[in-house]
């Protein structure tokens, strides 16, 4: 990975296989330090970090999509809140497998947080979707681990990270 810095974050473009039906089989952004660090070169540790995720994160997928499965019936809920369910039922249709998710999010954006428990990296993944055009879909994880699932928010801000890691 080659990774840029952009005035506020390192960012590196990374083509994961395993994540090419959510990418269209395009590139994703990796941005390492999402929030809270300065512009200083990344360290030999930090570059390990996102080396973990070059190397993890197809483990990383299975539990991150029956996570969002598991709570995609409740975005749909809130959603149909706001709108005629007759009128967007193909915008978001039901989904009962995570095959299906391919329909309403497309990966953008994986944050490899600087802080790590146990050498593992906190890792999150920022999705579009269909329900929240504008605050998307986040999933926070450490290794196998989801920690939250919500707004793409979840995915990079720091602080959860960390209440995480000291809990």
């Amino acid at each position: 990975m080659k990774f840029t810095f952009n005035e506020f974050w390192w960012k590196a473009d990374v083509q994961f296989p395993a994540w090419s039906d959510f990418t269209g089989g395009g590139t994703t952004e990796l941005t390492f330090a999402p929030e809270g660090r300065d512009e200083a070169s990344m360290s030999a540790e930090e570059v390990a970090l996102t080396i973990w995720v070059q190397d993890n994160h197809e483990k990383q997928k299975p539990e991150l999509l029956n996570a969002v499965l598991e709570a995609y019936p409740d975005f749909r809920r809130q959603y149909f809140e706001d709108y005629d369910i007759k009128e967007n039922e193909e915008e978001l249709p039901a989904i009962t497998s995570v095959e299906g998710l391919t329909k309403v999010i497309a990966l953008e954006e994986i944050n490899v947080h600087q802080i790590s428990k146990d050498g593992v990296p906190y890792v999150g993944y920022q999705f579009s979707c269909s329900w929240d055009e504008e605050h998307g879909l986040g999933v926070l994880m450490h290794d196998k681990r989801v920690i939250e699932v919500g707004g793409a928010d979840k995915a990079f801000l720091l602080w959860i990270a960390e209440r995480d890691r000291d809990s």
